[in-house]
């Protein structure tokens, strides 16, 4: 046999024998129901600090991140698992993408939700207010150092929560949706930093945007997350 048939054979056996593994690995792997559908739920927005345009161009963001993100979920169910590497791919775009919009999606729902209550009020013997006093010191502390975090933020979002390994409440900013997100992390209030959230009302005056959003907290959302961020607390001691 002749040098140039041996490789053209070898070449013909490594063909067989990939894709019999292949073949075998695939047939034994289970099928992956990976698709989600994420609907959007309504907000009513009440704030007379906030215009009308901005609400509904902010509502209309919010159901993009949404239809995004469901495309995504459909695309990623089919995607290729087999031959994927971490310089570039479809698989590895799509979970990018998917973090992306998925953490759009849960911060506006969180946003909308804790924000845009015209009767804000927060008592001392509340559960949230006494958190907060003991792991900053003072609840005054804890809306410095949030306003500090919030102002600190790019196009991105300002968020205080309980920290698991950290065991404690703490603020965050978060750039665009995705960038300094910590590990181990339950939000419990949020606020929009993008510039479409203040541009149109509030121009380049952050801080006063900031302390309006501040002015409407709903106390009554952001105490049930934190009953549920205690629950998280005494499951992870």
């Amino acid at each position: 046999m002749s040098l140039i048939d041996k490789n053209e054979l070898d070449k013909m056996l490594k063909g067989f024998v990939k894709q019999a593994v292949n073949t075998t690995v695939t047939s034994k792997l289970p099928k992956l129901d990976e698709a989600y559908v994420h609907e959007a739920k309504p907000f009513k927005q009440v704030s007379e600090l906030v215009s009308q345009k901005t609400k509904s161009a902010h509502e209309e963001l919010y159901k993009g991140y949404i239809e995004s993100l469901n495309k995504i979920s459909s695309e990623l169910d089919t995607a290729e698992r087999i031959d994927v590497n971490s310089r570039h791919g479809e698989y590895r775009s799509l979970k990018i993408d998917e973090v992306y919009n998925l953490n759009a999606t849960w911060l506006h729902e969180l946003y909308f939700s804790n924000c845009f209550d015209p009767h804000s009020e927060v008592t001392m013997d509340s559960m949230s207010y006494m958190r907060l006093e003991r792991d900053f010191g003072t609840f005054e502390d804890w809306q410095r150092d949030f306003m500090a975090c919030a102002l600190s933020s790019r196009s991105g979002w300002a968020i205080c929560g309980y920290h698991m390994f950290l065991r404690k409440y703490v603020n965050f900013f978060v750039d665009n949706h995705d960038s300094h997100v910590p590990v181990g992390f339950y939000p419990i209030i949020v606020v929009d930093m993008w510039e479409h959230s203040y541009y149109r009302d509030y121009l380049n005056d952050r801080k006063s945007y900031l302390i309006s959003q501040m002015r409407e907290f709903n106390w009554n959302v952001i105490e049930e997350r934190l009953k549920k961020a205690e629950s998280i607390a005494q499951a992870v001691k």
